[in-house]
């Protein structure tokens, strides 16, 4: 076989794979419902997560590592990592960017070894000294690390078909005693709880950073790009399937096992089997993926020593490393403890590396490549296409946050809500203007500000009944509201009198505007955000139904919508699919709660009928049979027959109720 220090774009791949099936595979399923408030069946969520963020972050670095080559090359230097960097960004950052990378890879390395011990003892193991396997280990992977990399990768390609079969067997095995039930209910979560769980582990990017160093031993004329995302990619799918079925098999018992992945091993059902434990033949694979971590990380700090000191050579380096490594692992902390020192490596540390550091090389390979001049020219255009002439001072600005707009005495009427900067007790302005077109009533408003009117702020914008039975003229002030949009979402309402509504001052709340715009996120309001519809929506369909709110006292309180009274908007809501969730019946003194409900509304055309099925789902505190339920229900649907079958186009409406009391 050749010697040319260079590896294949296969090998590269299958070291990625090795590399991510490392320890943390082992803890990945416990550790994600830890950060999981409301249950662990949504940890393969995360684990879909962290495989993009690993991919677009290897994207980057592979990315990084070819310019930042391609720069030391044409600067006549050796295109390793420390020669690199020294072009890009001086010699001694170079160095200080050496050490740091050095240390923490030596730290991360020491972590994972004092698990890999941990787990050892616990499971193989419980009378060896943990210092005797921690040196065992640490001497095996040091031996193929110091062969160089083309050692590395041959080794990875035997261990890799001597381990992929029998595992992919076993993980079949799995796969069929699982419960996949266990994942249910999916999405139980909010998205806050797993996009910050999956911050908190990103300990599964062990060595990524590594990727910075290996361009140089990679054919030039492939794409480490594409190389690197097709391994994180496969390293990724068996990251998520062991995930998926390790939590179809214990569900949230996930949280009590130590090792779930060994766990799981142990309780399958092999057929036929003559081995006693089973978790024995899982562990010897992970051994394999243990190894070609620690070699990786041994590898790569070695290659880092040699780099920054000429005389030394890879093997010396490699020894200085282990020694660094051995003594980590060996110090005196718990299973907790060493997570928690992991998690902040790379919450503090390894951002730098994965994400700031390959941004930086990114662009100073740029630099580097348009040159100097070109750079300052740039840098001149910038400075001269850019001022504040056009600046407006916040002072001087008038933000608006809610809009009533219309039509009384054959005019646009325009009221706007606009909060008093620096005095927090005081009540938005509001302010009211008329005109033969919305925009031309704006503009006299404007003239008679001190400040200049900024709609950039704006949430709401309120209807007036008058205006909105008024088709002609909604079309126009429709076309002249277009003009105000800024890309956000505004919420539309309608009122009778919108003058009224934003004159309203709530408890507690300063702005009107905010409060009726969140109306919208509550649940526990009649319509919420069933009915919610931004001003892009309500400008494609004017006809559409709004949400109608109404003043008492001071008191916005919402009262049905469009021609809808509060009762009949009840009704229609049957109609959509969780419309009344949280709502209670109410009949012959008993009481249920709604948890959800679901329809399906089916047209037929040619009988000219509507029927309604709906399935509600929730809970009685009172013995009472559910057909009073189901009747009331029915009642209420009923009592939007007229508007169901002008909405429809039918003549009969048939409502279908079933009650699940849970």
């Amino acid at each position: 076989m050749s010697s040319n220090k260079k590896i294949t774009m296969r090998q590269l791949q299958i070291l990625i794979i090795l590399s991510a099936m490392g320890t943390g595979v082992i803890v990945l399923p416990r550790r994600a419902a830890e950060y999981l408030p409301k249950g662990a069946q949504d940890g393969w969520i995360m684990a879909i997560g962290l495989t993009l963020g690993a991919i677009l972050i290897g994207a980057l670095i592979s990315f990084a590592a070819r310019v930042a080559q391609e720069a030391a090359e044409t600067a006549g230097e050796n295109p390793g990592f420390i020669r690199s960097v020294s072009v890009l960004l001086g010699k001694p950052v170079a160095y200080i960017i050496g050490v740091a990378m050095w240390a923490k890879l030596v730290f991360a390395a020491g972590s994972e070894l004092r698990l890999f011990l941990k787990i050892s003892q616990d499971v193989m193991l419980p009378d060896t000294p943990m210092f005797v396997v921690g040196g065992v280990m640490l001497a095996v992977c040091a031996y193929a690390a110091a062969k160089g990399f083309e050692t590395r990768a041959r080794i990875a390609e035997v261990l890799f078909s001597l381990m992929i079969l029998p595992f992919l067997f076993l993980f079949g095995i799995a796969v069929v005693d699982a419960d996949f039930s266990n994942l249910k209910p999916v999405f139980e979560n909010d998205v806050r709880s797993l996009v910050y769980g999956s911050l908190r582990l990103v300990f599964i990017l062990t060595g990524l950073e590594c990727l910075l160093l290996v361009s140089p031993y990679v054919p030039r004329e492939k794409s480490l790009v594409r190389a690197v995302v097709g391994g994180l990619f496969a390293a990724g799918l068996l990251v998520v399937g062991i995930m998926v079925v390790t939590l179809a098999s214990f569900g949230s018992g996930v949280e009590n096992e130590p090792w779930p992945v060994l766990s799981m091993m142990d309780i399958i059902s092999l057929p036929g089997s003559f081995i006693e434990r089973q978790e024995a033949l899982m562990f010897g694979f992970w051994i394999i993926t243990a190894f070609a971590l620690a070699n990786a990380l041994l590898f790569f700090c070695g290659l880092l020593v040699k780099d920054m000191y000429a005389k030394a050579r890879l093997g010396g380096g490699v020894f200085l490393t282990a020694v660094a490594i051995f003594c980590v692992s060996l110090l005196p902390v718990s299973r907790e403890d060493v997570f928690s020192k992991i998690d902040l490596i790379y919450l503090v540390i390894a951002v730098f590396f994965l994400v700031i550091l390959p941004l930086i090389l990114i662009i100073a390979a740029k630099i580097t490549m348009w040159g100097a001049k070109k750079m300052l020219l740039v840098l001149l255009l910038l400075v001269a296409f850019t001022g504040c002439w056009d600046r407006v001072e916040i002072e001087d600005r008038a933000f608006v946050v809610a809009m009533g707009v219309d039509w009384e005495e054959n005019q646009y009427k325009v009221i706007l809500s606009i909060p008093i900067i620096g005095e927090e007790d005081e009540a938005p302005k509001v302010n009211t203007s008329t005109g033969e077109t919305v925009t031309e009533a704006i503009k006299m408003m404007n003239a008679k500000q001190d400040k200049n009117l900024y709609f950039g702020q704006m949430n709401l914008i309120i209807m007036g009944e008058n205006l909105l039975e008024n088709q002609e003229k909604l079309a126009g002030a429709i076309a002249s509201l277009d003009i105000l949009k800024t890309g956000r979402k505004i919420r539309v309402i309608s009122a009778k009198d919108p003058s009224d509504i934003l004159e309203a001052k709530q408890p507690n709340e300063i702005l009107p505007g905010s409060y009726l715009s969140d109306i919208y996120r509550a649940r526990d309001k009649m319509g919420g955000t069933l009915l919610a519809l931004d001003f892009g929506r309500f400008s494609d369909n004017p006809n559409t139904i709004l949400l109608k709110i109404e003043r008492e006292g001071d008191e916005l309180v919402l009262k049905g919508a469009g021609n809808l009274t509060q009762e009949q908007l009840r009704g229609y809501l049957w109609c959509h699919k969780n419309g009344n969730n949280g709502a209670v019946v109410t009949t012959e003194g008993a009481t249920l709660k709604i948890k959800s409900h679901d329809v399906n509304v089916d047209v037929q055309k040619n009988n000219l009928r509507l029927i309604i099925d709906v399935t509600v789902k929730g809970k009685v505190y009172e013995p009472i049979q559910k057909s009073a339920f189901e009747k009331a229900i029915a009642s209420e649907i009923m009592s939007v027959e007229d508007f169901l079958k002008n909405t429809y186009r039918v003549d009969k409406i048939i409502p279908r109720i079933n009650v699940v009391v849970l």
